[in-house]
């Protein structure tokens, strides 16, 4: 908690930096496939694994102005990721259900080119904090079923807080804004000995600048 309560002074402060006369609040929606890699590496033993999920955000963010098009976006959004597997073998049918809620906080440079009157588009860079509030892995196997805390101690050993590297582009026209971009998780996720995870996400949006 003194971390995500650290992080959100550090946006207070760069809003406050800002030129808060040419601020501009946005709301914003769009799609985030989330992948998740993982490596263990025991001796010669050596596995590597990719989980890949659907995703989806709604946020706002508060863009301040710093100098001429140097700008500054502070957001906040919420994330729900799912994935979800069926396989039947020998008359024995498995699922597998997946869902996650994340909560970010991306800190986002960007620099705009104004190309007519009313259209303009941003390069845009920076880190995005996330802290998932929940994540859990249902597997049913006949009629047994099972469920996996995912930062629970001794279920899925996966850290909740992650850092990433954010960049991207946007395109935006009287106030409607089309943006895509990468995000690439930075820490090591797993908490389990000889294992690294790590996220990542590309993302396509549509926002409005009120």
């Amino acid at each position: 908690m003194k971390k995500i309560f650290a992080f959100a002074a550090l946006a207070a402060a760069v809003l406050f930096a800002g030129n808060t006369a040419n601020a501009q609040l946005g709301i914003n929606v769009g799609y985030a496939p989330q992948s998740y890699k993982m490596d263990y590496t025991s001796g010669s033993l050596s596995l590597k694994d990719t989980t890949s999920m659907t995703g989806f955000f709604l946020g706002v963010n508060y863009n301040v102005n710093i100098t001429g098009d140097l700008n500054v976006s502070v957001g906040l959004q919420g994330r729900y990721n799912t994935y979800s597997d069926e396989n039947t073998v020998l008359g024995v049918t498995t699922k597998t259900n997946s869902t996650q809620m994340l909560v970010d906080v991306p800190i986002l440079f960007n620099y705009g080119l104004s190309l007519t009157d009313d259209l303009k588009v941003s390069l845009f860079l920076g880190p995005t904090i996330s802290y998932a509030l929940s994540g859990k892995t249902t597997n049913t196997v006949g009629s047994l079923e099972t469920t996996t805390d995912w930062y629970k101690e001794d279920e899925g050993n996966q850290g909740a807080f992650d850092l990433g590297g954010t960049l991207g582009v946007c395109a935006s026209f009287s106030g409607i804004r089309l943006f895509g971009g990468y995000n690439m998780g930075l820490m090591n996720l797993s908490k389990a000995d000889n294992t690294t995870v790590k996220g990542s996400n590309w993302f396509i949006g549509l926002g409005y600048a009120l």
